[in-house]
């Protein structure tokens, strides 16, 4: 079962890619182990960053991790999301801490139900935050040779919880992840 009874999925051209469940990203590369947490399994789960759901063949990756952790890295390097949407929406769409460190406020997202768009070396990256039944995180990366990766994750859904009974439907996920972005398979 998925660590921290937390999941999701990651889909390359509208194919499910299960090595990216439960995946980490490290120095070394993507390695995963879907349905299980990665620091038990793979060494670079100690020391790499790990998540529900990874997407992207590189240099650019989104790490989706919960119900609105999603993370920007390039070759291992965490990209400050904010730091690249502060011109683009309101100051509420910020948060501020310590006056330095600057955090995407996904409820500004939540309550005014719309997708943060991030352009970056040629990478369109689409981010949704919604409550339905549940908090959920909805990602597509769209990368410039027009690869189009997509991805969810959140509470009781995704790899090794889709029959664990926690009353959330991965397949509701998956068909509400593809209605967002408009993507037919």
């Amino acid at each position: 079962m998925s660590y921290s009874d937390y999941g999701g999925y990651a889909y390359k051209n509208g194919e499910r890619v299960e090595d990216r469940s439960d995946a980490v990203l490290s120095p070394a590369g993507v390695k995963s182990t879907p349905g299980q947490w990665p620091g038990w399994i793979l060494e670079e789960g100690r020391y790499g960053r790990n998540f529900h759901a990874l997407l992207g063949d590189g240099p650019i990756f989104v790490g989706l991790y919960k119900q609105s952790d999603v993370s920007l890295h390039r070759l291992g390097e965490e990209i400050n999301i904010a730091s690249l949407i502060k011109d683009q929406y309101p100051a509420e769409a910020i948060k501020t801490y310590d006056k330095e460190k600057y955090y995407v406020n996904y409820e500004y997202f939540i309550d005014i139900d719309s997708i943060c768009r991030i352009e970056i070396e040629g990478h369109l990256i689409e981010i949704y935050w919604t409550y339905e039944d549940n908090f959920y995180l909805y990602v597509r990366l769209i990368q410039p040779d027009g690869t189009v990766w997509l991805g969810f994750s959140g509470y009781g859904v995704g790899a090794g919880l889709e029959n664990c009974g926690y009353g959330f439907s991965t397949k509701e996920r998956e068909q509400e992840l593809f209605s967002i972005f408009n993507y037919n398979v």
